[in-house]
């Protein structure tokens, strides 16, 4: 039931016809402004650890690309000792995919990230990330990087639940970097390019998909860009749990479907991976698109913080 709503609310929003929220959205666009407010004026207090800490985050709710910039970002430290600080949610799922795939990070998940970024440096961190952490001002950071989609940049320009905002597009002039994925026209910020990492061919293939992402389509079109045909399709609510995708496999099978394919967010957190079809999942990754010097010197400058905090 929650994940019916959840999915209603979000195409509400995509559709454009979710102003019958717009009191709801002003309400959370006060609240923002006002939390804001207290923090850049330090009535309330921001805690400052030991070691360097970068933010990972944006303005609007999921569907950036965030994960796959923590494993951008983490994967120019081999030689640290990385803590990946996250909130986690029921399913863990971001969490497990990047405990998986970064060998040399340690993934602390909770709601107090103080007490975990503190945890984290007593257990030898060097480099510590916030995971969605623009908004969890609790935490002094020295970096704060911030990554927008170029499809829908501001979330449809009002805030949750009328739009996709979460904080006000004014935050991005104090973030060190700004990140764009998938733009169509070149600005002065960082952009990425995505890229497929799987060595297996899907060309002419029969499909099913599904995902519980904050932006489904995308998905789609990138399972449709390796060649394969889609003939059904599950979508479920953003880390939400794939009950019922046996039921799903069963009716896919039926239309003609010789395998499913989902992200690997998806494909981490089910229970069994022994379907009526295969499941395999589509690994995503990032690549640096434009802006290769400032992504360098940013680095650079990370790498110094490291050194001169751990000296």
């Amino acid at each position: 039931m929650l994940n019916q709503v959840l999915l209603w609310g979000q195409k509400k929003i995509e559709n454009g016809s979710a102003w019958i929220f717009a009191p709801l959205s002003f309400v959370w666009m006060f609240v923002s402004y006002i939390r804001n407010m207290l923090y850049d004026r330090k009535w309330l207090r921001i805690t400052k650890v030991s070691r360097t800490v970068v933010s990972i985050g944006n303005i609007v709710a999921g569907g950036t690309g965030k994960t796959p910039l923590v494993l951008l970002l983490a994967s120019q430290f081999p030689g640290r000792k990385i803590a990946i600080l996250s909130r986690g949610y029921k399913t863990n799922d971001e969490p497990l995919l990047l405990a998986n795939r970064i060998q040399n990070a340690k993934v602390y998940v909770g709601i107090d990230r103080v007490k975990l970024a503190k945890q984290a440096c007593s257990e030898g961190a060097e480099l510590i990330i916030l995971d969605d952490g623009f908004q969890h001002r609790k935490i002094h950071r020295d970096f704060d990087l911030v990554i927008q989609h170029g499809s829908d940049p501001l979330g449809k320009g009002h805030f949750l639940p009328w739009g996709f905002l979460r904080d006000h597009p004014s935050r991005l002039k104090q973030a060190d970097a700004i990140f764009i994925n998938s733009a169509e026209s070149l600005t002065p910020h960082i952009h990425l390019k995505m890229r497929v990492d799987s060595e297996a061919t899907y060309h002419g293939q029969k499909v099913a998909i599904f995902c519980g992402i904050a932006k489904p389509h995308l998905f789609k079109k990138t399972v449709e860009s390796l060649g394969a045909i889609i003939v059904d399709e599950w979508i479920i609510a953003d880390h939400a749990k794939a009950d019922g995708l046996e039921e799903f496999a069963l009716g896919a099978k039926k239309k003609g479907a010789v395998s499913i394919l989902c992200t690997e967010k998806d494909f981490i957190k089910l229970p069994t991976k022994n379907y009526a079809l295969p499941v395999s999942c589509v690994r995503i990754s990032f690549a640096i698109a434009h802006g290769q010097s400032q992504w360098e010197n940013l680095i650079a400058k990370i790498r110094q913080k490291i050194d001169n905090c751990t000296l």
